[in-house]
């Protein structure tokens, strides 16, 4: 089997997600610009929720909340947590 191209598909996703930012700020009369939002165009790329490949690698520090009530493992690529992705994904 062979590695899917994540970098291919991350700048896919990354286009389209351009176009959907320009439609709504093209919708809403003000530009992209002047958007706000959390999204990492670096970050993995992941399609577990459609059944697609996945980039992200659970090898990376634990995390533990403040309160110390919920701990998980991180991706070592990107930092996001296995239990944020499971809650992401799962339907």
């Amino acid at each position: 089997m062979t590695e899917p191209d994540f970098p291919a598909l991350r700048a896919k996703r990354n286009h389209e997600l351009r176009k959907a930012m320009q439609r709504l700020a093209d919708e809403m009369g003000f530009t992209p610009n002047e958007m706000c939002t959390s999204f990492d165009p670096n970050g993995c790329y992941c399609a577990c929720a459609t059944g697609g490949p996945c980039e992200h690698t659970w090898n990376g520090e634990p995390y533990e909340s403040e309160d110390g009530a919920v701990w998980s493992v991180t991706c070592s690529r990107c930092g996001a947590t296995a239990l944020s992705h499971r809650l992401r994904i799962d339907p």
